[in-house]
């Protein structure tokens, strides 16, 4: 995938014009209707419980993990995000998302534009990569859930090849005969993620505190910092009752 990655900004890069990149959005509010998506960019909080398993519960290890991983996923998030609203005006985005708002769309798009069978090839070859890898994140994310469910809840001990089968088998069926739903559930996605992935833990911690007021490992900032994370993750999730209602613009992502 990295090599995918690196041979689709060697030939974009090139391509990109600088007009396009400093363009005025078409709406300003369109960062504030976007922040779910780009919030869901970074959703790597399903699969903390399984690096916490893989380094042993070294809290230090963990930490410098997420953060380094942050750091590349920032770094790769811009460098694509150069290339493609670099190479597409913003007429030709709302265009694609007008005719075919998949991946597929984009690629079109990039062959029209560029005239490169290759850049088009090396664009579809990275992105279904990525496709296969963050729903790979994800899906071990769920499946070290599940396993945690039945443990805890049920008392319930599987082997990997059954926690496999319910974690990929249903989503995978619902994709497949209900795709439209799944199309729906996916404008969701940060909405979703936001509660389990922010509003969820702060309550956890908040509680964990009061309860335990003496555990050996604290996060900085006390509960301010609890605070304003709960606020943030509110107001993501909010975010699509608010275009559903027409107060922000529609955003596809």
């Amino acid at each position: 995938m990295l090599a995918a990655f690196m041979v689709v900004l060697g030939l974009m890069l090139p391509e990109i014009k600088m007009d396009n990149l400093l363009a005025m959005p078409i709406d300003n509010a369109l960062i504030i209707s976007a922040s779910p998506v780009f919030f869901t960019a970074f959703g790597f909080h399903g699969s903390i419980p399984s690096l916490n398993k893989y380094l042993g519960g070294n809290v230090k290890a963990l930490r410098i993990s997420i953060l380094v991983g942050s750091v590349i996923t920032l770094g790769a998030y811009i460098l694509w995000q150069l290339s493609t609203h670099g190479l597409l005006t913003q007429n030709e985005f709302l265009q694609i998302l007008k005719e075919d708002a998949t991946l597929n769309g984009l690629v079109k798009a990039t062959l029209a534009i560029t005239g490169s069978n290759v850049i088009t090839s090396a664009v579809k070859l990275f992105s279904t990569l990525a496709l296969v890898t963050s729903f790979l994140g994800v899906g071990l994310g769920l499946l070290e859930c599940i396993e945690d469910l039945l443990k805890r809840s049920f008392n319930i001990s599987t082997g990997r090849i059954s926690l496999g089968l319910l974690t990929f088998i249903p989503p995978l069926a619902f994709a497949l005969f209900y795709p439209e739903g799944f199309i729906l559930a996916l404008g969701y996605a940060g909405q979703m993620f936001a509660f389990y992935a922010v509003v969820l833990p702060v309550s956890l911690v908040w509680k964990a505190r009061r309860i335990h007021p003496s555990l050996p490992y604290r996060v900085w900032g006390g509960n301010l910092t609890l605070f304003v994370v709960l606020v943030l993750g509110v107001l993501i999730t909010s975010i699509p009752f608010a275009i559903r209602a027409g107060y922000l613009p529609f955003v596809v992502g």
